[in-house]
C-alpha cells in the first residue's frame, strides 16, 4: 500500500556540473527561505552506478518535485533515474512535478532533440528497457506546465518560483479528526480513479448510508490533490439547500472561492449558472460537492464537463445510489 506521508517540501533533481553553484544553488536558498522544507543531493559530484536508494525515498517522501532541465540534464543516468521515479510518483502518488526548462528549449527535452538527443546516442550499451523509461519520462515531463528560464537576469523568475511554491504548499486544506484510522486503502482507491494524468474532465460519485466517513474520506482526497488544480472548491452539506434562495447562496460561494469578495451581482439561479460556467471552463478545477439529494443543486453548480477546463475533476457525495447513474448522463 503507498504512503502518503510526506517528510520533504519539495525535492531538486538538477545536473551538478550545470547548475548546482548558481541556478539551483540560487532556487534552494529562495525556497529555504520561505522556510520550505527543500531536499537538495548535497554529495557533490555525482556518483557512477546506480541512484542511491536514499534518494528514491526522499522522492517518494516529497510533495513537490523540482525538476531544473539543463544542457546536460540527459546525460546523466542518475538525473534520468530520478526524472523516471518522479514521474512515477506524480502518477502514483498525485505528487505535484514543476519542470524549470534552464535555458533549453522545452520540445528538446518533450522531443529528445538537441543535447538530449545527443545524450541517448551514448546509452547503446544500456537495455532497452531503460532507454524507453528515460525518454517517456522526459516526453511527460517536457508537457508539463512549469518555467522557461532564458538568458538575462535570474533573481525575479527564480522569486516566482518560491513564491509559488509557497502559495501552492500552504493552499487551503481541510480540517480533517486526526484519530481517524482505516482510511488509506480506500484514499488510494478514489486517487486512483482520478486519473489524474488525463486531460479529461472527469466525475467520481461515493454513495453510501449516512454516518460511513463519505465526508471524511472526500477530504482526504481534496487535501491530497488539492495542489494539482488552479482552484479547488469544497461545498458542503448541499442537501440542505432546497429552495432557489439557498442554491443560489450556494453559487455565490462557489463564485467567492474563485474570485474572493469580488463577485459579480446575481439575482436568480440561472444568472448564477452563466457566471459559474463562463469562470470554470478556462481553468483546471477541483470542486467536491458534499451530500447532495436532488438533481438540480448539481445542474446549478456543475451543470456538465463542457462548464469545466480541461483537467478538472468533480466529486460528488450522496445517500441516493439511483442518483449517482443520473449525473452527467
Amino acid at each position: 500500500m503507498a504512503s502518503f506521508d510526506r517528510r520533504w517540501d519539495v525535492f531538486l533533481s538538477f545536473r551538478g556540473e550545470d547548475t548546482r553553484f548558481n541556478f539551483t544553488d540560487h532556487l534552494y536558498s529562495a525556497l529555504r527561505g520561505k522556510g520550505i522544507n527543500t531536499f537538495i543531493d548535497d554529495g557533490g559530484l555525482e556518483r557512477g552506478g546506480e541512484i542511491q536508494p536514499s534518494l528514491l525515498k526522499a522522492i517518494e517522501e516529497s510533495k513537490v518535485a523540482i525538476v531544473v532541465f539543463s544542457e546536460n540534464y540527459a546525460h546523466s543516468r542518475w538525473c534520468l533515474d530520478e526524472l523516471d521515479k518522479i514521474m512515477q510518483c506524480r502518477r502514483e502518488k498525485v505528487q505535484l512535478v514543476i519542470p524549470i526548462f534552464y535555458r533549453v528549449d522545452p520540445s528538446d527535452v518533450r522531443k529528445q532533440t538537441r543535447s538530449f538527443g545527443e545524450a541517448f546516442a551514448g546509452y547503446g550499451k544500456v537495455t532497452e528497457e531503460s532507454v524507453l523509461r528515460w525518454r517517456t519520462a522526459l516526453t511527460e515531463a517536457g508537457g508539463l506546465s512549469g518555467w522557461h528560464v532564458q538568458y538575462g537576469y535570474e533573481s525575479k523568475i527564480i522569486h516566482e518560483i518560491a513564491q509559488h511554491i509557497f502559495d501552492v504548499l500552504n493552499s487551503k486544506q481541510l480540517h480533517i479528526d486526526d484519530n481517524l484510522v482505516g482510511m488509506d486503502s480506500r484514499l488510494e482507491d478514489i486517487t486512483s480513479l482520478l486519473h489524474m494524468e488525463s486531460n479529461d474532465v472527469g466525475l467520481i460519485g461515493i454513495w453510501g448510508i449516512g454516518g460511513i466517513g463519505k465526508t471524511t474520506l472526500v477530504k482526504q482526497v481534496y487535501n491530497q490533490v488539492a495542489d494539482q488544480f488552479e482552484h479547488a472548491i469544497f461545498l458542503s452539506s448541499v442537501s440542505k439547500a432546497q429552495d432557489d434562495h439557498q442554491l443560489l447562496h450556494l453559487q455565490k460561494q462557489l463564485l467567492a472561492d474563485i474570485l474572493g469578495e469580488n463577485i459579480p451581482h446575481i439575482s436568480n439561479i440561472d444568472e448564477g449558472s452563466n457566471v459559474i460556467k463562463r469562470l470554470l471552463r478556462s481553468k483546471k478545477f477541483l470542486v467536491a460537492v458534499d451530500d447532495v439529494n436532488d438533481s438540480s443543486q448539481l445542474n446549478s453548480l456543475v451543470g456538465s464537463p463542457q462548464w469545466f477546463g480541461p483537467g478538472s475533476r468533480i466529486i460528488i457525495t450522496t445517500r441516493d445510489k439511483t442518483f449517482i447513474r443520473c449525473v452527467w448522463s
